[in-house]
């Protein structure tokens, strides 16, 4: 998938979506979105449609049975035990309907993640986006298991909800009732949208074209050849991975939001400026905001929630005292979670110990929440300074890039290993001598780098004081306003800053 043919769909699907009939809008955007997935690949339709097929129908036969048994307990006189029968027959009906629908979908992702990549005679090509549209429809599927939502009776319009094409390149996982009826709604053209969408855009394909590509051969060189550098081109090329990897699927994700604009749509927001965060917790509810949500509310409750961990809470309580009880749910979800959210970004050891490397400093901080609330009561003072916020700030920093290491890495032992040079090797004459040159950078690149992350880093800061920098731009005179857009846009088209020789696709476009 090019980035051209992303932004060609878009500007036509946009053009078009305002020529057509205000109740037909809804439909002229299925037939967009599924346009753009077949011109990505037709091999991956089968599985948007088994995806759909299925949880729409599922969906349907558990409200259908919802409906079934109220109607029986309300329309014939039987007795309180006959009742309970009813109920426990339905759930068990419901049960089995629902495990049946989530395991083709999770098997159909388990068969191209990790089934076929494992036997090379399988040749399976990774639909784009799949974990995506599967975690969104079955978001979907257990909400109205729960009672949480009416089912969509139409089958296309719960088809644009999942195939909503800006989303298929890496998110973010919407809901439904956030989601659906803004995109069924027919929205009036509206200009100052259009700025909007497009002023998003640009600075998704700056974050992506003109950071994330440039960082990547650096980050490349250093991660293909763990033994061949010292410990301080390591940590560079660690923090150039944490740069590449934010700005590539913070901008991927800026340019899907953007487009979605463009029709009047508002997607949730995924990232909230997560390297200034004060602690894991914290960098983990700003990143990928999307898929925390997700993983907590379908995850890390029910699992936190289930007899079994409340049963081993209270044994626990009456051994080690509250304190213990209380977070241990909390704890073992943690582990959990990021142990699922690990094996998520693909089933090899460096991926599982990313995954327990998180859950476990969670699970401890869990533990440790008591000590952390009496030192802030203590020392009110302290913590309230800028001094020890920043602190708090390099710590998480500190620990996330550390993590970096067995997400980016091939193999767990290359993880290990680059590790211990970077601790046990610096070598920091190595930065001296011009090593960081051998990578295909050159100093105009290091410069374009550095002046695009300040920028970034600016931005980020003034969102983060709570300025709210697009609607800051808008208030600008049109003229203002046009000639930021269109110098952005002029210096990503003429290759001015963004350097022809580093591009990628967007790193979790095939999750």
């Amino acid at each position: 998938m090019s980035l051209s043919a992303l932004i060609a769909v878009a500007l036509l699907g946009a053009g078009l979506y305002y020529l057509c009939p205000p109740k037909a809008r809804w439909a002229l955007l299925l037939a967009v979105s599924y346009a753009f997935y077949a011109y990505c690949g037709l091999y991956a339709l089968p599985y948007l449609l088994a995806t759909t097929a299925s949880t729409w129908a599922g969906a349907l036969l558990l409200a259908k049975l919802d409906a079934r048994l109220s109607a029986r307990l309300s329309a014939e006189q039987i007795a309180r035990e006959d009742k309970r029968r009813l109920r426990a027959a339905t759930k068990r009906t419901k049960q089995a309907l629902l495990w049946g629908v989530l395991s083709l979908n999770l098997g159909l992702l388990c068969l191209v993640k990790y089934v076929a990549p494992a036997l090379p005679r399988l040749s399976l090509l990774m639909p784009l986006g799949i974990s995506f549209y599967t975690f969104q429809s079955i978001a979907y599927l257990l909400d109205v298991y729960n009672g949480k939502l009416a089912p969509q009776r139409n089958p296309l319009r719960y088809a644009l909800f999942v195939s909503f094409f800006p989303q298929l390149i890496q998110g973010p996982i919407a809901r439904y009732d956030q989601l659906a009826g803004q995109l069924y709604e027919p929205h009036r053209f509206d200009f100052a949208a259009l700025e909007r969408g497009a002023m998003l855009m640009i600075w998704g394909l700056f974050k992506k074209k003109v950071i994330a590509d440039r960082a990547l051969p650096l980050v490349e060189g250093v991660f293909s050849q763990p033994g061949a550098h010292g410990g301080a081109v390591i940590a560079v090329g660690v923090l150039f991975y944490s740069l590449q990897q934010y700005a590539d699927f913070s901008g991927g994700i800026d340019l899907a939001a953007g487009i979605a604009e463009l029709f009047g749509i508002r997607l949730a927001p995924n990232f909230k400026r997560p390297y200034f965060s004060v602690s894991l917790g914290d960098f983990w509810r700003r990143w990928h905001i999307s898929l925390g949500s997700f993983m907590r509310d379908y995850v890390f409750y029910p699992f936190a929630l289930c007899r079994p961990v409340t049963r081993a809470a209270k044994a626990l309580k009456a051994r080690f005292g509250p304190a213990v009880s209380r977070a241990f749910p909390a704890a073992m979800g943690n582990v959990l979670v990021f142990l699922l959210v690990g094996v998520w970004h693909g089933a090899t050891a460096n991926y599982v110990l990313w995954g327990l490397y998180n859950g476990v400093i969670l699970a401890v901080s869990a533990y440790l929440e008591p000590a952390y609330r009496r030192f802030g009561e203590n020392h009110a003072r302290l913590v309230a300074t800028r001094g020890f916020h920043a602190l708090r700030v390099l710590r998480t920093f500190l620990i996330v890039n550390i993590g970096w290491y067995f997400d980016r890495s091939a193999r767990a032992s290359q993880a290990l290993t680059l590790l211990w040079h970077t601790v046990a090797q610096p070598r920091l004459s190595e930065l001296a001598s011009g090593a960081l040159l051998g990578f295909g950078l050159d100093g105009r690149d290091f410069f374009l780098l550095a002046v695009a992350t300040g920028l970034l880093f600016a931005i980020s800061l003034l969102q983060e004081r709570g300025v709210a920098v697009r609607e800051a731009v808008m208030a600008r005179p049109l003229p203002v306003r046009w000639a930021l857009l269109l110098a952005f846009a002029l210096l990503l088209l003429s290759g001015a800053v963004t350097g022809g020789g580093y591009e990628s696709g967007f790193l979790y476009a095939v999750f």
